[in-house]
């Protein structure tokens, strides 16, 4: 019975539901686009036929069917088929028993009785059990793809937790090898360091003691000197001609050495400091 409902909704020259349904005078309704299309595709001046009953119009008038453009509207908010097709709940809807339908686009329970067509026009409108069936089939494939979602980020994760180790143990790996090389730089300069300190100390100790053993020689020599300086002096003051004579011999003798030797030993120190 839905079936033969249907079909009375149905353009027999596009086998879908009217729209904008006409009739022209046999009592025949087709799609206005359907008729002026199958029309159009005949003789310009010609006479006009209808696809159904096959009779002849020199000049049909389309006229349009109110009525049956409603009830194309009703049945696209609550499909016949699915409203014949569908069984009684055993769950009442206030004072009426809820038919079961359901809405596919609102994806919400539909009640024949209480709910407004106008509320579901051009939804998807079906029965309980074939709701069930899609939505169950949809969440199926949502399912699915967040399961595989869930492999995509656990493989990932892995990934990055085995990149992150990995990082982890070159870096540390890295840090050893560096903290040794630059170990052994540190041992070799502080050996380096430690053999130029210790030729360093050899070559000042070295120049010290030259330096020492030379002050004390010039030194020794400056107490000769000023020795030699006094002789002369006190050889000097004797007043006497007699007594400045009589020990002139031992006096030269005795200051020989210095007039011969120290004047060298002190120009050779002097032109030693000289740049």
């Amino acid at each position: 019975m839905a079936c033969s409902l249907k079909d009375e909704l149905l353009c027999s020259i596009c086998l879908s539901i009217y729209q904008d349904p006409v009739s022209f005078g046999c009592e025949h309704y087709f799609c206005r686009k359907c008729i002026t299309e199958h029309w159009s595709r005949q003789e310009p001046h010609g006479a006009r036929d209808c696809p159904e009953c096959r009779r002849t119009f020199a000049d049909p008038l389309l006229s349009p069917s109110l009525k049956l453009s409603n009830i194309v509207e009703r049945y696209s908010a609550f499909p016949l088929d699915a409203i014949l097709n569908a069984q009684r709940s055993s769950y009442p809807c206030k004072d009426h028993e809820k038919v079961k339908l359901f809405c596919l686009t609102d994806k919400s329970l539909v009640c024949f009785f209480c709910d407004e067509p106008a509320l579901h026009e051009q939804h998807q409108v079906t029965t309980i059990d074939e709701a069930y069936e899609e939505i169950q089939r949809e969440m199926k494939e949502q399912l699915a793809t967040l399961q595989d979602s869930e492999r995509g980020h656990t493989e990932a994760l892995q990934l990055l937790q085995r990149q992150l180790t990995e990082t982890k143990s070159s870096a540390k790996s890295l840090r050893a090898t560096i903290g040794d090389a630059f170990e052994r730089l540190h041992r070799f300069l502080r050996e380096r360091q430690k053999s130029m300190l210790e030729e360093l100390e050899m070559d000042t100790a070295r120049k010290l003691s030259d330096i020492e053993h030379k002050i004390q020689r010039y030194s020794q020599q400056l107490r000769d000197v000023k020795e030699g300086i006094q002789i002369l002096q006190e050889r000097l003051n004797e007043t006497g001609r007699h007594d400045f004579l009589e020990g002139v011999a031992v006096t030269s003798e005795r200051c020989f050495f210095f007039f011969l030797f120290f004047p060298l030993f002190g120009k050779a120190l002097i032109n030693s400091r000289m740049p």
